[in-house]
């Protein structure tokens, strides 16, 4: 298995970053992979964050293009699917596809590893077959103090254990930690800027079509240290301690509202697929008030979560709160 003959596209979105980009960028150039190309997506920083880019690009050739988020939709979400656009309208395919936060760390075995852990997917259904990959990460503070903490402790059923939760939870992977081939790249669609707007999340949105055309693999290391500064979009799975039970019950239209996002994402990406299967038929009559129970059971979805997570989010689908949230009242999925 030789990965030196492949190429890699790593995608980053950028906003006020200045503290933490140019270290993030030095963590992609210490890759034992070499041969990846950077582009990159930037939400009209008021920083210093461009300079630095721009900085960085004189020297390094590999960082191809810095592009500005110029849609009416402003936010991490429209930021990524402003980029993941931009490389599927004027980008030449490349082998391997990679999603990186502008204020991680990437370990230097990070792409290579997860390279090799798709190769081996392709060895044994194919190179026409999707494939998807990711990883476990490691929580550090604003300041890069190690919080001797891991993502890993915090998901109680692994993403490639039960890819179907994603269905219904946003909370299994993490954009930084993913790979995968161009066979699954092909299939993404994107839908345009004023269709999809700042409701996605690019992370959760790739999972959805892992879990229903790719072969998944996951490597239970820590190959990221992941920043958590305060302004993260994504926050961490909760532990159900009872103070946690009690704000999430004095915060349930919280729980609604977030529930209705996942729900929006993956009713537009069931109406958006390219290519239809089981499972997307089976999604849209869970939704449609058809099939809930039978989704379910079928695909044992939510079977070894906590109780409460459980039950708040049969609550929320069941009675059809989350049609009630402003997502569901001014935006149409179809």
């Amino acid at each position: 298995m030789d990965i030196n003959h492949k190429k890699a596209m790593i995608m980053m979105a950028t906003y006020n970053g200045e503290s933490y980009i140019k270290e993030q960028i030095q963590s992609l150039q210490k890759q034992t992979f070499k041969d990846w190309e950077l582009y990159i997506s930037d939400d009209h920083s008021t920083d210093h964050t461009l300079n630095i880019l721009k900085d960085l690009q004189k020297e390094d050739p590999r960082i191809k293009k810095i592009i500005t988020n110029n849609t009416q939709y402003h936010g991490a979400f429209a930021n990524y699917f402003n980029l993941m656009r931009y490389v599927q309208t004027h980008c030449a395919p490349v082998d391997y596809y990679f999603y990186c936060d502008q204020d991680d760390i990437w370990d230097e075995k990070k792409i290579s590893l997860e390279i090799k852990s798709m190769e081996k997917l392709e060895e044994k259904y194919g190179k026409t077959n999707p494939v998807f990959c990711y990883c476990d990460l490691e929580f550090y503070d604003k300041n890069g103090t190690d919080q001797h903490d891991k993502m890993s402790n915090h998901i109680r059923t692994q993403f490639i254990d039960n890819p179907y939760n994603s269905f219904f939870k946003d909370q299994y992977v993490w954009g930084t930690t993913i790979g995968h081939n161009f066979a699954l790249w092909k299939l993404v669609n994107l839908g345009t800027s004023a269709q999809v707007k700042n409701n996605i999340s690019h992370d959760v949105y790739l999972s959805k079509y892992a879990l229903t055309y790719a072969q998944i693999a996951y490597i239970p290391v820590t190959l990221v240290k992941y920043r958590r500064t305060g302004n993260n979009v994504s926050g961490t799975p909760g532990v159900y301690t009872i103070s946690n039970v009690l704000k999430k019950i004095i915060n349930f239209n919280q729980i609604i509202d977030d529930a209705a996002r996942n729900f929006w994402g993956t009713l537009f990406f069931a109406y958006h697929v390219p290519k239809k299967s089981e499972v997307i038929k089976d999604i849209k009559e869970c939704f449609n008030n058809k099939g809930q129970k039978k989704f379910f059971n079928k695909y044992d979805v939510l079977k070894n979560e906590s109780t409460l997570g459980k039950i708040s989010t049969k609550v929320v689908l069941s009675t059809g709160l989350y049609k009630h949230s402003s997502i569901f009242k001014h935006e149409r999925y179809k």
